[in-house]
């Protein structure tokens, strides 16, 4: 029989000792599995907001990498978590490459390496045209895949919450 606490007029179940605190199987009331799954994806939204990260840390990371290279690259991957600053980064890399691309192509140079790089370049067109849409493909995927993970967590954002 259940005990009522007086302090707090709650009825309280009683405590049989076995660790099941006197419910009956058929009193307990299961959670369909269908909210079980929303409660958990609510609890995974709140933990990928952070996780998204914001526009200015995607715009921050791509100058980083646009700026300095693959040095800019790897502080970023190393200082931020957040998929913006990952897909920043990404971005940065990208268009850093076909910028260092056009340089060897179009300016001149004294260095013995750099002049020997561009007439390698020069004679051999389809490397260069082969780096150069790699820089265009990983530039692209970098704002894409930032994009598609924004409208995710956006979807994710206006489902209902039950908890």
């Amino acid at each position: 029989s259940s005990g009522i606490n007086a302090e707090y007029g709650v009825d309280l179940p009683p405590y049989t000792g076995d660790g099941n605190a006197g419910y009956v199987e058929d009193e307990r009331e299961e959670v369909p599995p269908r909210n079980r799954h929303i409660t958990y994806g609510y609890a995974a939204m709140l933990l990928s907001n952070e996780e998204l990260g914001t526009d200015s840390i995607f715009i921050l990371c791509f100058l980083v990498c646009l700026l300095f290279n693959w040095v800019g690259y790897i502080i970023c991957c190393c200082l931020f978590t957040s998929i913006a600053a990952r897909c920043g980064a990404l971005s940065g890399i990208g268009l850093n490459l076909i910028k260092m691309l056009v340089i060897l192509r179009k300016c001149q140079f004294e260095n013995p390496q750099l002049v020997q790089t561009q007439l390698y370049l020069q004679l051999h067109d389809f490397q260069y045209a082969a780096l150069m849409l790699l820089g265009i493909v990983t530039m692209f995927y970098g704002f894409l895949r930032y994009n598609t993970a924004k409208a995710q967590f956006n979807r994710q954002a206006l489902l209902p919450r039950y908890m």
